[in-house]
């Protein structure tokens, strides 16, 4: 059993660990030789190393930001419970004492008199603010002025419980505030519309959206925005079962917030939410007038360039102008005939082309839609994506209709003209070439411009390792090694092996700080399994000892790799 590792951590980060560890956030936990490896799941995944001596913990890694400034962070306190509560449980299935546990609760509960558990539930709910509103609010009568305040302050405590002394929540805190307003929206405000308290829940989304409008915050990793488009979802869930009364209470609401912060910059971009509200669920004339002014500004100014470009929604993301463009005149109630008109007039753009593609796609006249994806590859040569996008559609009819010849020939037309990413068209062409011929294809291809990502994948893909190994030797890194390693390292042990040498040599020159000395390590413990690899690390070791002896990290950490591994 790992000895006093809690005592390690702050309590918020503690409590925020054993949250991961009980969502199961820990994967690919493995014991090593040195202690134990795993990932845990969060904002991204995040790779956790824990080194134990004598049962106490020795050193601890952990990529994340936090752990980076010298912390010990919430992803190493969870892979320590999954540790922990795993030694404790490892003689009995989890899930069967799990459901044992919950056996047990339940027959407990049932022989409890009602009388006792009302004043249980009672005493538990004075002092647990959360639980006291939940039942407030999910078994009151009604949802009086007085419950409203109180579901406000649990807003508020929400924010005094994440924020630091001049109310300021930072970036190590930030994820935590929102997902905890999340939590409440999800609870309270939820269970609100279910006992149809559409009001009160619209007047709470308000609250938590101002909140968030207003709350002083390092949002780094965008939390605030995803809490104001769950209030944007929940504003169409209410809007979607209120009568015309409550509609016009909600519309009034929205027109007025717009109104008062007109001139305030410290929110714009919140404020866009409600913008979008008006014009896409309320259809608000004026504003959609304004809009339609404001578009055709941009289109006028596109002049005859074939993309006009984005026009952005904080709700909705990135919209093609022309295409909002269309959608407002059928907001406005203009006729079909109008619009086709329109679309006529701005044919160039490639947004109006496009859906000229599909629908004929859905008519199933792939010769109209054909024409129309080769002119577009010449109208919109400026564009590489657009282009990409059009070649692969091409391939996609060619193949399906059986045009054989053409399918080849927009194939090497994707390859030789667009850039490449993976190997899935080279692959389709290979599948429609003889021997000889794909031979001669596969020299032009790796000499390519347009297959420079993809030259070292095609080089394993298609057995060329000695080329392949040549190539990393002389032109990459650390990384293209790692990534082709396993296949390199049977058929070529001693070269690869010199080859990481060789880049740890160089990597050394460079690296500044503890967390790029481990990561250089890693790398001498790879080289050490290699044939005659131990004695290499040696030698290593002693180069570094000489050349590097004043970084003092570096050194502690070397002689971690070096005592431990031999």
């Amino acid at each position: 059993m790992i000895k006093g590792w809690r005592d390690l951590f702050r309590t918020h980060i503690l409590e925020r660990g054993l949250d991961y560890y009980e969502g199961h956030a820990v994967k690919s936990l493995k014991q090593t030789e040195k202690g134990y490896e795993a990932t845990v799941e969060g904002t991204e995944e995040y790779h956790v190393e824990i080194e134990i001596s004598d049962n106490r913990i020795y050193d601890m890694f952990c990529d994340c930001p936090y752990a980076e400034d010298g912390n010990y962070c919430k992803h190493m306190a969870a892979v320590l419970y999954e540790i922990t509560e795993g030694q404790a449980e490892s003689t009995e299935n989890t899930l069967d004492k799990r459901r044992r546990d919950r056996n047990e609760l339940e027959k407990t509960i049932e022989n409890i008199p009602e009388a006792e558990i009302r004043g249980l539930i009672f005493e538990l709910a004075l002092g647990d603010e959360s639980l006291r509103n939940r039942i407030l609010t999910v078994y009151a009568e009604e949802i009086g002025e007085k419950q409203m305040i109180r579901l406000k302050k649990e807003v508020d405590g929400i924010a005094y419980r994440y924020s630091d002394r001049s109310g300021f929540v930072d970036y190590y805190h930030a994820m935590d505030y929102t997902d905890a307003l999340s939590a409440f929206l999800n609870d309270k405000v939820q269970v609100l519309i279910g006992q149809g308290h559409l009001m009160q829940a619209f007047e709470l989304t308000n609250y938590v959206f101002d909140c968030v409008v207003n709350q002083a915050i390092d949002d780094s990793d965008g939390g605030t925005t995803w809490v104001a488009s769950q209030c944007y979802e929940i504003w169409q869930q209410i809007l979607a079962v209120s009568d015309e009364n409550e509609k016009r209470q909600m519309l009034r609401w929205f027109q007025s917030y717009r109104k008062s912060h007109a001139k305030d910059d410290t929110d714009d971009y919140m404020g866009e939410y409600i913008e979008d509200f008006l014009l896409n669920e309320f259809q608000d004339p004026d504003l959609i007038k304004q809009r339609l002014k404001m578009l055709d500004k941009l289109i006028e100014k596109a002049g005859d360039d074939t993309d006009a470009g984005s026009w952005y929604s904080a709700y909705y993301g990135y919209e093609d102008i022309v295409l909002k463009r269309l959608q407002i005149m059928r907001k406005l109630g203009c006729s079909e005939q109008e619009i086709l008109e329109y679309r006529q007039k701005f044919r160039h753009f490639s947004a109006i082309r496009k859906m000229e593609i599909e629908e004929y796609l859905d008519r199933n006249d792939y010769k109209k839609a054909i024409e129309v994806l080769q002119e577009s590859k010449e109208l919109d040569q400026k564009y590489p994506g657009l282009v990409e996008e059009y070649s692969r559609r091409l391939i996609e009819i060619y193949k399906e209709i059986g045009q054989a010849d053409a399918y080849k020939r927009e194939l090497e037309y994707q390859i030789f003209q667009c850039f490449q990413s993976d190997l899935d068209y080279i692959q389709l062409l290979k599948n429609v070439c003889v021997a000889e011929e794909w031979i001669s294809y596969r020299e032009k291809i790796l000499k390519a411009k347009t297959a420079t990502r993809i030259r070292r994948e095609l080089m394993f893909w298609e057995g060329l390792h000695r080329q392949l190994l040549e190539d990393i030797q002389k032109n990459g890194q650390l990384y293209d090694l790692d990534q082709y390693e396993k296949g390199l390292k049977k058929q070529y042990p001693i070269e690869v092996r010199d080859i990481y040498i060789d880049f740890v040599h160089k990597e050394a020159e460079s690296v500044a700080n503890r967390k790029h000395y481990k990561e250089l390590m890693k790398y001498l413990k790879k080289i050490a399994a290699y044939p005659d690899g131990k004695k290499k690390v040696q030698e290593i070791a002693e180069t570094w000892r000489t050349q590097y002896k004043r970084r003092r990290a570096m050194m502690e950490e070397l002689e971690k790799v070096v005592e431990r591994s031999f």
